[in-house]
């Protein structure tokens, strides 16, 4: 009898403890199941959860657009797939833009399957394609002495425009290749060109809270833990 009294003592113990810290839980799981049984009526799977802090937290960074500075002006790549000088739409752009440059009084944009010429007037001259000579995809485009030259399956590639030839390799070694990089694209001109569509509803943000894989792997697994501990606790409840 006494045994079975400090057995009891220290489940009512443990009890009391472990069930005021799942009682958190409890009400998140609750109310979050309670709302997403209600998810369509709410609206919640239309409406858009607009934290770009969030997405990035979610390993999106789709609202980073690949942008080069050429001087004072930016070409970029927006959401609509279409190549922009500053804000002024030029042309579209089919694959990532992985390169820009300016020469002869032009804008060079690479995409992975085209080279686009551009002038400073925001004109497309001339697009250049697998169908016309270009080796593809693109992995970036630079100048070498003074010649556009294209990168492409690890290899330098001179670019004869005129002749739209790409066979001539660039000497390894003996060149120096003028590359620019991405850079944060300013926000008077993100502004002003097609943002992101928008993905993240507020159904899915409730669905990963519920699931715990809002947290990643550690939050799944934290939510099993807690679902043992509810376990553990109606074991321990029924035992008293």
């Amino acid at each position: 009898m006494r045994y079975r009294s400090q057995l009891v003592g220290i489940l009512w113990h443990w009890h009391r403890r472990l069930g005021i810290f799942a009682a958190v839980f409890v009400v998140v799981l609750a109310a979050s199941g309670i709302v997403l049984n209600h998810s369509a009526g709410l609206g919640l799977d239309r409406s858009f959860v607009d934290w770009p802090w969030l997405s990035k937290a979610y390993g999106d960074n789709s609202a980073d657009l690949p942008a080069f500075n050429l001087g004072e002006r930016w070409l970029s790549r927006a959401a609509n797939g279409r190549i922009y000088l500053d804000d002024h739409e030029v042309a579209s752009c089919n694959g990532k833009l992985v390169g820009a440059l300016r020469a002869d009084q032009l804008f060079y944009a690479g995409c992975a399957e085209q080279l686009l010429l551009i002038t400073a007037a925001g004109e497309l001259v001339e697009s250049i394609s697998a169908s016309t000579g270009l080796p593809v995809p693109l992995e970036a485009i630079g100048r070498i002495n003074n010649q556009v030259a294209v990168k492409t399956g690890g290899g330098w590639w001179l670019a004869d425009l005129d002749r739209l030839d790409f066979s001539e390799r660039a000497p390894v070694g003996e060149v120096v290749i003028r590359e620019l990089f991405p850079d944060q694209l300013p926000d008077a001109i993100r502004d002003n060109i097609p943002a992101q569509e928008q993905w993240l509803t507020w159904e899915r943000l409730l669905l990963d809270l519920h699931s715990g894989r809002l947290l990643g792997t550690g939050g799944v697994v934290f939510v099993d833990g807690v679902g043992v501990l509810l376990g553990s606790l109606a074991m321990s409840g029924t035992a008293m």
